[in-house]
């Protein structure tokens, strides 16, 4: 073999080796990278979920069905935080983020501005509120906003106790006036006076959301005066209008879960806000890789529910009325408000 050949031959055994090389390392990388993307196992996949208050309401009892569902479906369990005092709000969800959770959960506004001064801070955790409607400009990375539609719900128990009134008057008891009180005001009188314009709405005030006895005390004031459906909107308090309504023999609606149970003979229907889908449906999405900072409207375009009805009270044929007054919803042919001036 002469000189130039054996220069030939190094050269090529040369590219041969860096090519091996090369790819050798590419297969390293390319299985780094795949082990780095790789989701993390239920049993290490670590959920704070913050809290302002002990978990006892409707609302919170839902849920905890939905956190129970992630524990008995994925196999990922939540560390459940009550913040109880507003100064825990921002160190309690400092301290779960300094812990490496993967997802810091919260309910409600109360715990967004720390959530915003936080996030960036931790860029890794993703942080999912609920009950949060962000406006446009406000987004960040790892902040993932869920909202309700509560009018939509409440617009169809308007609906409801339109067609079931006997005497055109029927009311609503709120445990105090806030933002998204109002909220479930407007859609239930949108409702009513979408179905009978000459129905009459008396508006109650409870100033409480923690005591029965004065629910149940102003309902059956509200049922004396000619009133014979009513729709609570007062957590533990509107537990008394139940009371109040099975004592007079008069209707009643329920909010944020089916609460019918509760009084089957008189609920003709319930608001509903299903916290457990949420919560259930937002932390598996996040765990199976598919976390976003979308906001999120959950409501009958989204194909969520928002009225129970009980169809042993309510006639099949006001069933269908309400289905398709629903389907006019989801199709954007009903605007309905989310506020207004009565209160």
């Amino acid at each position: 073999m002469n000189k130039r050949t054996k220069r030939v031959v190094a050269m090529l055994v040369s590219v041969l080796l860096i090519a091996l090389l090369a790819a050798g390392c590419g297969g390293k990388e390319e299985k780094q990278g795949e082990e780095k993307e790789a989701s993390k196992s239920a049993e290490d996949y670590k959920v704070a979920v913050l809290t302002m208050r002990k978990m006892t309401t409707p609302a919170d009892l839902n849920t905890l069905e939905g956190i129970d569902r992630l524990k008995d479906e994925l196999g990922i369990n939540c560390k459940i935080v009550e913040c109880v005092e507003i100064a825990e709000y921002k160190e309690q969800m400092q301290a779960v983020s300094e812990e490496g959770y993967d997802v810091v959960y919260f309910i409600y506004d109360n715990f967004l501005e720390a959530a915003k001064e936080l996030a960036p801070m931790y860029p890794d955790t993703k942080y999912i509120g609920l009950w949060i409607d962000l406006p446009k400009g406000d987004e960040l990375e790892n902040l993932k906003p869920l909202f309700f539609r509560p009018e939509q719900g409440a617009f169809i128990c308007g609906a409801t106790a339109a067609m079931m009134t006997e005497t055109d008057q029927v009311a609503f008891l709120g445990g105090g006036i806030n933002p998204g009180i109002i909220t479930f005001l407007a859609g239930y009188e949108a409702g009513i006076k979408y179905v009978n314009p000459d129905c009459e709405l008396v508006v109650s005030w409870a100033n409480t959301f923690d005591d029965p006895l004065k629910g149940k005390e102003l309902a059956a004031s509200l049922y004396s005066r000619g009133v014979d459906v009513i729709f609570q909107s007062a957590n533990q308090t509107g537990l008394g209008v139940f009371d109040a309504a099975k004592e007079a023999g008069k209707y009643a609606i329920g909010v944020d879960v089916d609460q019918s149970d509760l009084a089957p003979d008189n609920i003709i229907a319930s608001c509903l806000l299903d916290h457990g889908f949420a919560t259930y449906d937002s932390i598996s999405k996040a765990f199976e890789g598919e976390f976003s900072n979308e906001q999120v409207y959950y409501g009958l375009q989204e194909g969520s529910p928002v009225a129970a009805i009980n169809e042993k009270i309510v006639p099949e044929d006001v069933r269908e009325q309400l289905k398709e007054i629903e389907e006019k919803i989801a199709a954007g042919e009903i605007e309905i408000p989310k506020t207004t001036e009565t209160k």
